[in-house]
């Protein structure tokens, strides 16, 4: 699901999915064992670390766990909630940070990530390669989330060109057509060799 046309002057990246690899389904799972009804908890959790109240800052972690142990009868400590909200549920995307990496040293790039403040710390600390990024927008610091205008607004000025300038690459659809629907040349990511093949066919400076 790609499109590409004019000469790309920078590169918007999301981070789940692209830059990193992950899976959402960790977190609820070890919540889940600690409630009162584990299925019925590890239903209703689905989604739980991209809600837009948790994802935008809305809500602390603090309410977060106030509310699960509400809801579901959570018997997790607050400290133990917490350490289970941070260990990593994710993992480097094979060959993507030295691709980072190469690409930083001719073009813009800005990263564009719905993530909660709590968990990007985590981010932050086991992926040296965001320092090549020229800026990181997430959507903890900023209160708006993909798939809204704002963001992708937001990432073309952060990269200092119009949408139709950016192309934009994320792993899901729902993102690529919001990013379309705005203009943005898109590419939803599957895989590293994938992403090569594509810039490598663009109009684009230097790829």
């Amino acid at each position: 699901m790609s499109r590409i046309g004019p000469p790309i002057e920078a590169l918007i990246f999301d981070l789940f999915g692209v830059i990193i690899a992950f899976d959402n389904d960790i977190v609820p799972a070890r919540l889940a064992k600690h409630c009162t009804d584990p299925d019925d908890a590890l239903r209703r959790l689905d989604g739980l670390m991209a809600r837009r109240e948790i994802i935008t800052g809305e809500v602390t972690l603090q309410q977060v766990h106030r509310q699960l142990v509400d809801a579901h009868g959570l018997t997790l400590a607050y400290p133990r909630f917490e350490a289970a909200w941070l260990e990593p549920y994710s993992w480097p995307m094979p060959g993507m940070a030295d691709f980072v990496k190469a690409l930083s040293e001719n073009h813009r790039l800005v990263l564009l990530s719905n993530v909660d403040h709590y968990y990007w710390q985590v981010v932050r600390a086991m992926q040296p390669e965001l320092e090549f990024f020229t800026e990181l927008l997430v959507s903890c610091d900023h209160g708006f989330a993909k798939p809204e205008s704002e963001a992708f607004l937001r990432a073309s000025q952060a990269a200092g060109a119009d949408p139709a300038q950016c192309l934009f690459v994320d792993d899901t659809r729902t993102n690529i057509e919001a990013a379309q629907a705005l203009d943005f040349q898109t590419h939803r990511f599957l895989d590293t060799p994938g992403l090569h093949r594509i810039l490598q066919g663009a109009t684009a400076r230097s790829f």
